[in-house]
């Protein structure tokens, strides 16, 4: 049976950056062959791949997946949340205090597009995530996002991992 994307985000946590699968066997405290399982298992979702050596080695997925697993549950304050402004600087009446909240603001359309594509296009949500949200994969990615779309795709992307 295929790892879960729960003990993928365990076995990830506990291994770095590059691992073979002795040091894998080691940190988890299993054999050889199910450690050798367990990172052929991480190849096939993604999250890892194979180098040379017998060696493994940590995909933009697989850190995308760790960022995600410690982000996408983060929520900060009234004070810090973020505000979408028109292109007057006018505000519109919605706090965005966590991923998941933008999901939602995003995907049922509470944020007008128009501003939308103003604050991705200038950077500001990017940079709001990347700060007060410590998600600085999701900030990167953010930057190319151009259409509500790919915003929802990505969000989703992100909160399923």
């Amino acid at each position: 049976m295929p790892l879960s994307i729960s003990r993928a985000v365990k076995i990830l946590h506990v291994v770095g950056a590059e691992f073979s699968v002795e040091e894998l066997a080691a940190k988890l405290g299993v054999l050889p062959k199910t450690a050798r399982r367990y990172a052929m298992d991480l190849v096939r979702m993604g999250f890892v791949v194979e180098r040379s050596g017998n060696k493994f080695a940590v995909t933009d997925k697989g850190f995308f997946l760790l960022e995600s697993s410690s982000v996408k549950e983060r929520q900060v304050g009234d004070r810090e949340a973020y505000v979408f402004t028109d292109e007057n600087g006018v505000p519109i009446p919605l706090k965005v205090s966590s991923i998941e909240k933008l999901y939602i603001a995003v995907k049922h359309g509470l944020i007008p597009e128009n501003i939308l594509r103003l604050h991705l296009e200038k950077g500001y949500l990017a940079k709001w995530v990347a700060e007060q949200l410590s998600a600085k994969l999701l900030a990167e990615r953010l930057t190319s996002v151009k259409t509500v779309e790919q915003l929802v795709k990505l969000l989703e992307e992100y909160l399923a991992s």
